[in-house]
């Protein structure tokens, strides 16, 4: 009588959430968003800021390939994010440690190659430097709020790394884009400033992901 009980509980709480649902696309699929993103982005940087200085100087490939490197860097970490929607995603826990670490090497890498392909920039003070941070954690907001809208629409069952690699995705895409205005491609510029918009991006997701996580459990608790 007790199990009948119990079953009966479950079955009236199940029936209370049962509702139809549009099926989710693919996490390669709906990481696709990042490219219309980026070009938003980039009409955006170009309006406002234009490209750098030494565009003609330093050409096409050194300035856009790097850029366009950490837009598709930004896709792949963002489908890791997105296939955490699922519920049996099982993605070994190396990819997401070792996908965001090869982003920041491409990152870096190609910032030097940059560098290399153009003249030495003149010294600026630490507060001009400290402007790349701002715009690119500014720019960085959209994607990823956008990537954590997506991500509620599933059931995410590791809710902080969902969030921590969607919000280094969205962080990726804006200092990709970025760069093309900011004149400095010196590591000494790149790692303490726009990395670390990139990393305080992700931490933004990993909040994100907490605190949904929390509310979840929250809620459940309540029935």
């Amino acid at each position: 009588m007790t199990q009948d009980s119990s079953f009966e509980k479950i079955r009236r709480e199940v029936a209370q959430d049962l509702k139809p649902v549009r099926p989710l696309c693919s996490g390669w699929t709906s990481a696709l968003i990042v490219f219309p993103v980026a070009l938003f982005l980039l009409s955006l940087v170009l309006i406002v800021y234009g490209l750098r200085s030494d565009a003609a100087e330093i050409g096409s490939a050194p300035l856009w390939v790097p850029a366009s490197l950490m837009v598709a860097s930004a896709y792949a970490v963002l489908v890791l994010a997105l296939i955490q929607r699922a519920p049996e995603a099982t993605v070994s826990w190396t990819w997401w440690v070792a996908l965001p670490l090869a982003a920041i090497v491409f990152q870096v890498g190609g910032a030097y190659w940059t560098l290399t392909h153009g003249s030495v920039p003149p010294s600026v003070s630490w507060q001009v430097e400290a402007m790349c941070f701002w715009r690119v954690s500014a720019l960085g907001l959209p994607p990823v709020i956008l990537v954590l809208v997506l991500l509620s629409r599933g059931l995410p069952l590791r809710p902080k790394v969902a969030g921590l690699l969607g919000g280094l995705g969205g962080g990726f895409i804006s200092e990709g884009v970025y760069r093309l205005h900011c004149g400095i491609s010196h590591p000494g510029h790149i790692v303490p400033w726009h990395t670390s918009a990139v990393l305080v991006m992700g931490l933004l997701g990993l909040l994100a992901g907490i605190w949904w996580e929390h509310r979840r459990l929250q809620s459940w608790a309540e029935r």
